[in-house]
This record gives structure tokens, sequence and C-alpha cells, in this order.
């Protein structure tokens, strides 16, 4: 005989596990640590049960999920007044393990790439932060919209400026030298 919570719990998995991946991979973009973004969809997973009724009639319940996810986020932000989402012994989780064997040479400029960019990424502000991060992971600017509150034009128009930024704190950020002191290259 099955439970309440047994029937909950399968009901829960039934709405929420399908968009599990999504909201972990997205968390994890925002926040840029495994615990912060396990932390974020156990938070989105939380807010979630007393509303599976209403999800299990929506269209798109992983809108509404990254909605909630992407809220969470910036209340949290607002919250802390912390900029640092990405650490530097984080950054080495980011690459996906290729088949080929880089150089050390590739690596070393890997790293240098992701440093810099790490650097940089604190110095935009948390929605262009959270809009390039989810925009990277494939959500379009009509989604972000969806989720974040913002009009399509707004969107699209952050999303510009967030890139432009980027690339002007990327020019100005220092490449760093790769040779080794006693060594040609």
């Amino acid at each position: 005989m099955d439970t309440p919570s047994a029937d909950l719990s399968r009901h829960f998995s039934r709405i929420f596990q399908p968009h599990f991946d999504a909201l972990y991979r997205a968390a994890w973009r925002l926040t840029r640590s495994r615990e912060d973004a396990e932390d974020l969809v156990q938070e989105v997973a939380l807010r979630a049960l007393p509303e599976l009724d209403r999800l299990a009639t929506l269209d798109s319940p992983r809108a509404w999920l990254l909605r909630v996810q992407y809220r969470i986020f910036v209340d949290g932000l607002r919250r802390r007044r912390a900029a640092a989402l990405v650490t530097g012994s984080d950054a080495g989780d980011v690459d996906a393990v290729s088949s080929q064997d880089p150089s050390p040479e590739e690596l070393a400029e890997s790293h240098l790439s992701r440093r810099r960019l790490a650097r940089v990424w604190h110095e935009l502000d948390r929605v262009q932060r959270a809009l390039l991060a989810l925009h990277a992971e494939g959500y379009t600017a009509a989604e972000l919209a969806e989720f974040s509150g913002l009009s399509p034009n707004a969107v699209t128009v952050r999303l510009h400026r967030a890139r432009a930024r980027l690339a002007r704190l990327l020019k100005k950020e220092p490449t760093g030298d790769l040779r080794l002191v006693g060594m040609e290259t």
C-alpha cells in the first residue's frame, strides 16, 4: 500500500526530474561552484514542492523552474552582496575532458585563459553575469525574458552590452606569459 508521502514523491519526481539536469547546469553556470549549484537546485525543489499541481498544468514547467532559480540566485546575491562566483579551485572543473590529451603548453594557456575570464567575470554586474551564463547554456533571448521578467528587447540589449563589456575587460586584462625562466620559446 502506497503512503501519501510515496505518492507525493513519485508525483514530484515525475514533474521535477526531467528538468533536473538543465537546472543544475544553469545553476552551475550562475554560481561556478558545485556546492552552491546543488544548494540552488535544492532551493528550487523546495519552492516547487508546494506548487506541484500548478507545475503539472504548465506547458513549460522548465521555464517556471528556471525563473524561480534565477530569482533565488539574484536574491541571494543581494542578501550576501558577494560578487565572487568563481574561485581559482573551481575554475579547473569548467572544461570537460577531451578525447585528445592537450600538450602542457595548451593546458597552461587554457588555465591562464580561464583565470583571466574568472578575474574579469567578477567585474560584470550580477545581471550581466546571469544573462551571459544562461545564454551560454543555450537559452534564447525569449526564454531569458520569460524567466527574468525583462522584455525580449531588453534581454537582447543587455546581452549585447554584457558581451561588449566582457570583451573590453578581457582586452585590458594582461594575458600572462607562458615562457619559463631559462627556457627558449
